[in-house]
């Protein structure tokens, strides 16, 4: 049984990068760069103003203040996206705006707050030094500067990025569209009275919110009766509107666990078995080039297995490099016994003071047991067969 390290480097190495695209810009949000994006002009273009105030020559108002004001003679206003017209002399400003272009002849602006005007007259009642308040060519960035390489996360700030390097439009790596089916003929859709032997289907709704999170683009393929040829015919639709597939339930030795066999019908399986809990029977395959992900159907297995495995193959996919959530440490504030063979990820309330960070478990663990989930934070690593004592630190993640 391979462990989930080398699982999921195992499928990791199968997994595709989807082909790219262009995006407008106020679509490219979420999306990864496929291109290293550089500068073709400087940002800003021209020195300008960091406030409202007064451009001066800084040697004209070393000395200013409260009781001896430096006087000068105003020659014009510049507003913000107006060129200046007049050059500042010595013993003499410009009112400028916060945007606006620094006139010829001058090397700082006063602040607004601390002048006084008096028809075309400043009173300047405090010095400043040379370059103050004063942004620069090229000071966010200059012409040629590579900007954002490729594999860059487009979040808000490189939106806004973009339209600052003239770019209407960036080449980034597709989304993958992930199909959806739970299967199981114990599962009641949403809404139906509940019967002797059913009962409520989880899987389907969490696992969709799980590839949103993700980054991935859903669809809903709805429930598989435990029926072989049903299930082969449900996949296969599944497949051919899809990037992946993600399936839950149907992946033990059960005499109705038909999606192992469907799944070699389809491809090729590359294992069914990881040693961990929950989560030891899943399944991982390929059809056509696209990944398959056979999940468990206890509700606490299925969101884990996509947390550790599904979800850095759908970053992969969509033109991550970074695909692992960050681990640290954590200080456990209860003894836990791990008598399994397999590593534990517990459900845990993760609290941090410091910079230092503890973990309580969130109660009863079983693969049943949802609330367990609703109530974490993070999970936490149980090494296989161990006594951990209140006090000891293991390996900790934040979840969602």
């Amino acid at each position: 049984m391979l462990s989930v390290e080398e699982a999921r480097q195992q499928m990791l190495n199968t997994i595709p990068v989807l082909p790219t695209e262009k995006r407008e810009i106020l679509s490219s949000s979420g999306y990864v760069l496929a291109e290293a994006l550089h500068a073709e002009e400087n940002i800003p273009p021209f020195d300008n103003s960091a406030m409202d105030g007064y451009a001066v020559r800084a040697a004209d108002v070393q000395n200013a203040s409260e009781t001896k004001p430096a006087v000068l003679t105003i020659v014009e206003t510049i507003a913000a996206g107006y060129a200046p017209t007049k050059q500042v002399e010595t013993g003499q400003a410009s009112r400028i705006m916060t945007g606006a272009m620094m006139p010829e002849g001058a090397d700082a602006v006063v602040m607004q707050e601390v002048t006084q005007r008096e028809g075309d007259t400043v009173k300047i009642f405090e010095g400043i030094d040379k370059t103050g308040n004063v942004r620069f060519t090229g000071e966010s960035v200059a012409d040629g500067q590579q900007v954002m390489g490729k594999g860059k996360y487009l979040r808000p700030p490189e939106v806004s990025m973009l339209a600052s390097l003239n770019r209407p439009e960036a080449t980034v790596y597709r989304k993958p569209t992930v199909a959806i089916v739970s299967t199981g003929d114990e599962l009641l859709l949403l809404g139906e009275p509940l019967e002797p032997g059913k009962i409520r289907e989880s899987n389907r709704y969490g696992l969709y919110a799980q590839v949103e999170e993700a980054g991935g683009i859903p669809i809903d393929m709805g429930i598989a009766p435990d029926d072989e040829a049903e299930i082969e015919r449900i996949f296969r639709a599944a497949l051919a509107k899809s990037d992946a597939l993600i399936t839950s339930g149907g992946v033990s030795v059960g005499e109705h666990d038909f999606v192992k066999s469907v799944l070699e019908r389809l491809g090729e399986v590359n294992f069914w078995r990881v040693a961990m809990k929950p989560g030891k029977p899943q399944a991982y395959g390929i059809s056509d080039g696209k990944p398959i992900f056979g999940l468990p159907g206890n509700p606490v297995s299925s969101l884990v297995v996509f947390e550790l495995f599904v979800r850095p193959a759908l970053l992969k996919m969509a033109g991550h490099t970074e695909l692992l959530r960050p681990t640290f440490k954590a200080t456990l504030t209860e003894p836990i016994t791990n008598r399994d063979g397999r590593v534990n990820y517990m459900r845990a309330i993760l609290k941090e003071s410091n910079g230092d960070y503890t973990a309580e478990t969130t109660g009863p663990q079983g693969s049943g047991i949802l609330h367990s989930l609703v109530l974490a934070n993070g999970l936490i690593t149980i090494p296989a067969g161990v006594t951990l004592g209140a006090g000891e630190t293991v390996d900790a993640q934040f979840l969602f």
